[in-house]
């Protein structure tokens, strides 16, 4: 046998995900991106593009598994390298998997090849059945979801963000799927909001992300591609976060509205048959409140949420729908990395999530 390559955009590669074509190979960066191929032979490789910086938070990690066995964690590095994905394998007819791990703040990577010593086959099949789409933010990317620790208080501090802990087949979303057999595809990004992110800046929201393949990018999505059947949209926690120490402290009612109303409209326009499922957490349920000179304000994204399910329903959309997410238990149920949901609560968001899906579908 002898080593054969073929391109990354060639039809023998099965992508679940978004990605684009460029010059050089395929394009991704959302996590669960995942590239399947079959060949005849005993080992298997390819070649990657990545733009990480490298280091705790810049590292691209991937799921790499192959015929279905339990994967290994493979760690790339910055800039174009080659890695053996399988490699000893009995001579015979064989399915690797590549499943990116990390999120578009990580880094954007381009597949260039794959490379197979023996030959390639037809890929696999492409899944026929429930396809579910997760539009999100760090919760829905599975921030922090493979280390735990449990809190003395709510003010006791936590380590932060690292690439290597950060895992959507721990998520909610990943879980949900599993429960219902369906295919799990995922737009997330830490940090960002519906109309304001947590940082307070405007650029990268979540309705601009949705439009693109890869969010830092132009490219757009191609949504003549099969609509999901299910769209659970996560957000408004960094809505609900931002302004900390400013005058923006509280979110803005009517702006956030307006914004989450558009997307839903957005949403409907390319999805006419789509089940919209709207969320919120589990690390808020979107009350704020701050108190000046005796005086207490507050601002309840989540009843905002519901206003709008509430209103579009009103107005005749019989299949948008309103799921609302058990905050989490710190003390009960530990925490990820910055406080985002551990892997226990993934798991009670999951049960939650999927009994709710099964009773839409099933009405």
């Amino acid at each position: 046998m002898t080593w054969v390559s073929i391109p990354a955009a060639d039809a023998r590669v099965r992508y679940v995900g978004r990605t684009y074509r460029s010059e050089t190979g395929v394009v991704f960066s959302h996590p669960g991106v995942t590239v399947r191929a079959r060949f005849w032979g005993d080992a298997v490789r390819m070649r990657l593009d990545d733009t990480g910086t490298g280091g705790d938070v810049g590292t691209n990690h991937f799921d790499i598994a192959v015929d279905g066995a339990p994967p290994r964690l493979l760690a790339v590095r910055p800039g174009q390298g080659s890695y053996v994905l399988a490699s000893g394998l009995p001579v015979g007819l064989h399915t690797v998997e590549v499943f990116k791990r990390t999120e578009s703040l990580v880094g954007t990577s381009t597949l260039l090849s794959l490379e197979v010593h023996g030959e390639f086959r037809e890929p696999p099949p492409q899944h026929t059945g429930l396809r579910l789409e997760f539009v999100g933010d760090s919760i829905t990317c599975g921030y922090g979801t493979d280390v735990t620790f449990v809190p003395e208080s709510s003010s006791s501090k936590v380590p932060g963000f690292t690439a290597k802990h950060q895992n959507p087949r721990r998520s909610h979303g990943w879980l949900t799927a599993q429960r219902l057999g369906a295919e799990a595809v995922f737009v997330c990004y830490s940090g960002h909001g519906v109309y304001r992110n947590l940082d307070l800046s405007t650029s990268g929201l979540l309705p601009d992300i949705y439009e693109r393949a890869v969010p830092d990018h132009p490219a757009a999505w191609d949504f003549s591609n099969d609509s999901p059947d299910v769209i659970v949209l996560n957000a408004g926690t960094n809505d609900t976060f931002a302004g900390a120490g400013t005058s923006a402290f509280l979110p803005d009612e009517t702006a956030f509205k307006s914004a989450y109303r558009t997307f839903l409209a957005r949403l409907r326009a390319l999805h006419p048959r789509a089940h919209i499922v709207c969320t919120l957490g589990s690390m808020t349920d979107g009350y704020k409140r701050m108190e000046q000179r005796g005086v207490v304000t507050s601002a309840h994204v989540g009843d905002w949420i519901s206003d709008l399910v509430a209103e579009r329903q009103r107005d005749g959309d019989a299949r948008v729908h309103r799921h609302v997410m058990a905050m989490q238990n710190p003390f009960a149920d530990g925490v990820g990395e910055d406080w985002h949901p551990s892997a226990a609560t993934h798991q009670k968001m999951a049960e939650s999530l999927s009994r709710f899906i099964q009773a839409v579908l099933t009405r």
